[in-house]
């Protein structure tokens, strides 16, 4: 995978907090990129680190194509280059972790570790039925 220039808002974060923080963030952010005359280059993706009191470091953002301004908020990042595994889940996010166990179990049988954190690509908005949302769980590694 190629590294990929972002345009993100940051947040610590219970996980009982997230659904309402998402939608929020992702709309704030493509205010932001309208009024800097540019579209996000592909799906909303979140990238998470868990801290040891079971909150969550987030990322939110979308890939662009260049360099966007920043301000306090919103501002530039990337999503690593490297090799990574992929897998698509089809279902609801509250199922997502049979998925993150399926790639943790595919690395381990490789000899391969984690090297850095994951992140999730929604390829469908969430609405409609949950049973057909697609999420890609991107897990760089070494």
């Amino acid at each position: 995978m190629t590294e990929q220039p972002t345009v993100v808002r940051r947040g610590t974060m219970a996980p009982t907090e997230m659904s309402a923080w998402f939608p929020k963030t992702y709309g704030e952010i493509v205010a932001f990129l309208r009024t800097h005359h540019t579209m996000p280059a592909g799906p909303p993706f979140a990238r998470y680190h868990q801290l040891p009191d079971g909150r969550f470091e987030v990322e939110a953002g979308f890939p662009v194509v260049g360099v966007v301004a920043s301000d306090a908020v919103t501002q530039m990042s990337s999503l690593p280059g490297g090799t990574v595994a992929v897998t698509v889940h089809v279902g609801p996010y509250d199922t997502l972790g049979e998925n993150y166990a399926a790639v943790a179990e595919w690395l381990r049988l490789r000899g391969a570790k984690a090297a850095g954190d994951p992140w999730e690509i929604y390829r469908d908005p969430p609405d409609g039925d949950p049973a057909t949302w697609r999420t890609e769980i991107v897990q760089p590694y070494e």
